[in-house]
């Protein structure tokens, strides 16, 4: 389990869920970041950078993250956005941190981005709402793909496409929640119970056996978790 942090209240309360809660039986990971919708609040940028290298020794700081570019809502600019992104990828190129991408009707933006630090920065596009040819453009640059409840929607047609063709190495799964809870509980409150809906969607699109998408993705969640690129050893 991943805790993320999205500014700096929930990245500091990230930290603090994994260390009160973390036990043998289930270890709580966290991110920390910025999304892209709170980069109005520049200053805390540096605020949230600074939370990050107080707890690089810690093993349950996973990932620099939610960042990336969102032009659906408009709390925050566009340049605004662009820059924070940057100084972020920046921090987990010189941290060798995986960096969780938030990207929304936004690929150009994203995928320049992360194209300016490829082989320097890597991790997963989180919560994937683009087609195949995005996806197998940011698969070339070294990132996962990871596909929420949505993939589950009949509608979501260019999504089930890219989850059905891109490689399985590359592939993992989340809830977002409490958002986009999966089919049949589409409009309820997500939480971790609904993530075999999403593992089962995954099932019917892949021409893998079940056992070996599962185990393929669960083994590609360790992975990131470890810091680790899909194309690391």
């Amino acid at each position: 389990m991943v805790q993320i942090g999205i500014d700096l209240p929930s990245s500091k309360e990230a930290v603090r869920i994994s260390e009160a809660h973390s036990t043998e039986g289930l270890e709580i990971f966290y991110s920390i970041g910025c999304h892209p919708t709170e980069t109005h609040e520049f200053p805390n940028a540096d605020q949230i950078l600074d939370l990050a290298k107080s707890r690089m020794h810690d093993p349950k700081f996973s990932a620099i993250g939610e960042i990336g570019v969102d032009l659906y809502h408009d709390a925050s600019t566009r340049s605004a956005q662009n820059e924070v992104l940057r100084k972020f990828l920046q921090f987990s190129s010189d941290h060798k941190l995986p960096v969780v991408i938030h990207s929304r009707d936004a690929f150009a933006d994203t995928y320049e981005a992360l194209k300016e630090f490829k082989t320097k920065a890597f991790g997963v596009i989180h919560c994937f709402t683009y087609d195949y040819e995005a996806a197998k453009q940011f698969v070339d640059l070294g990132y996962y793909v990871s596909f929420s409840g949505i993939v589950t929607f009949k509608s979501a047609i260019d999504i089930q496409e890219a989850a059905r063709k891109i490689p399985l190495e590359t592939i993992l799964i989340e809830t977002d929640a409490p958002f986009l809870s999966p089919m049949p509980h589409r409009g309820k409150r997500n939480d971790s119970s609904h993530l075999p809906f999403v593992l089962e969607k995954m099932f019917s699109l892949r021409t893998e056996t079940n056992t070996e998408v599962s185990d393929r993705i669960y083994q590609n969640s360790i992975k990131f978790t470890e810091r680790k690129a899909y194309h690391h050893a």
